[in-house]
């Protein structure tokens, strides 16, 4: 169905543009969203919790970019183009309802994740957490359709499948956070962590696993790619590897202990 025909960057965007244009575009748009603020970051210097305000919407500019292109590709096996449309709107939707509010808390210098200290405030985190919900519905049902896909070989099919439920187990973790209004254990959140990432280095930190288990719908599938189209086993023992370290990283974090612990 598709084929990897592309020699440039170019080849290989406007192939994935004609696969859903939807997606790209509002992909292509965050991108220009991330620009934005890191241009405002430099000129505003305010601080939330340790660091520049305009950091968290940088960061989810990105990471949504990044989930709705990887999306755009993957859909395009689907032989169903009415409901890839419609997972496609519900996406755009519920992720642009997701960063406005995460842009719109930042420019009044207040956070948006775990913010419920004024009725407003409470009202706006519930938003993101009911967009969260309906998002990992979303890709769940395109985790369900993904069954009927075309077009693929066997090891690379079912990697993107393992990296869609990898996902969607790692978006409930999600939960966890919302349950203990933060992602820092044994410790407020706002503690000294790594560069950008900002993961705490003296305490556990929920966003570890988070992380890991989101990119899987990366990580998976691009092993798969490059070592082991038509193979399923060694794609079964990357996943497993794989899922058990973001496993790790989460109960590591339960704990109250860091990645990599640093003063």
């Amino acid at each position: 169905m598709y084929t990897l025909k592309y020699k440039t960057t170019a080849n290989f965007f406007r192939e994935l543009y004609v696969r859903n244009p939807l997606l790209v575009t509002f992909g292509v748009a965050n991108g220009l969203g991330f620009l934005a603020v890191l241009a405002i970051s430099m000129f505003d210097h305010r601080m939330l919790l340790g660091v520049n305000v305009w950091v968290k919407p940088m960061k989810f500019f990105i990471s949504i970019a990044i989930f709705v292109m990887t999306l755009a590709w993957y859909m395009a096996y689907i032989p169903s183009p009415k409901k890839v449309r419609l997972i496609s709107i519900g996406i755009i939707a519920v992720m642009g309802l997701e960063i406005l509010i995460i842009a719109g808390q930042a420019s009044m210098g207040k956070l948006s994740h775990f913010n419920v200290s004024s009725p407003f405030d409470g009202l706006l985190f519930s938003l993101m957490g009911m967009a969260i919900v309906v998002n990992t519905l979303l890709v769940l049902w395109a985790f369900v359709l993904f069954r009927k896909a075309q077009g693929l070989p066997r090891g690379y099919k079912l990697a993107i499948q393992l990296g869609m439920a990898i996902f969607i187990l790692a978006s409930l973790e999600g939960f966890v956070m919302v349950s203990n209004l933060g992602h820092t254990i044994g410790a407020e959140d706002g503690q000294p962590g790594w560069f950008f990432l900002n993961w705490a280095y003296q305490y556990g930190d929920l966003r570890v696993a988070h992380f890991l288990g989101l990119h899987a719908l990366q990580a998976i599938p691009l092993f798969a790619w490059f070592a082991s189209k038509d193979k399923i086993r060694p794609v079964i023992i990357f996943a497993l590897v794989y899922g058990l370290l973001s496993l790790v990283t989460f109960l590591q974090a339960l704990a109250g202990m860091p990645l990599i612990f640093m003063n």
